[in-house]
């Protein structure tokens, strides 16, 4: 399969022209890792965001008493590192695969020129984006309300 085939698949490109996603290619490397092996650690600089094409991933958080909580699992077509693509601090959780798997890989300095010097094209993908985390946002407030007394 080739990128143009692999990125017409990914949801967050759906809306992209063809010439659009010709500009994206050469950004993608394909990232592929075993159960286990982090994609993102907690604290760490993140200079890349991902798309996992195949496989599951944890993400987890570090509790103030130091113990690790899974906050969300993640798969095929999510989005991963969006946060600190926006922000750009070290990163606020921990990503770990659950299985092995596959991911598209974009350098977020790259990735952030690009749609820089494309304004039509950042505007589609930085909307993208923030539907993403519009989306978690919501699902974490649901989340924490349940553990808010009644």
């Amino acid at each position: 399969m080739q990128a143009l085939d692999i990125l017409e698949e990914v949801s967050i490109f759906a809306d992209l022209s063809m010439d659009e996603l010709a500009l994206i290619v050469p950004l993608a490397v394909m990232k592929e890792g075993k159960a286990g092996d982090f994609l993102i650690q907690e604290g760490e600089c993140v200079e890349s965001v991902y798309i996992l094409l195949a496989g599951t991933a944890t993400v987890m958080k570090t509790r103030t008493d130091g113990k690790k909580v899974a906050i969300d699992e993640v798969g095929k077509d999510d989005l991963l590192g969006e946060v600190t693509f926006f922000k750009n601090t070290p990163a606020s959780a921990s990503v770990q695969a659950t299985a092995p798997f596959r991911a598209l890989q974009f350098n977020q300095k790259e990735f952030h020129r690009l749609l820089d010097d494309n304004p039509p094209l950042g505007l589609k993908i930085y909307k993208k984006f923030s539907r993403v985390l519009s989306v978690r946002i919501k699902k974490r407030l649901a989340q924490l309300i349940e553990y808010l007394p009644a």
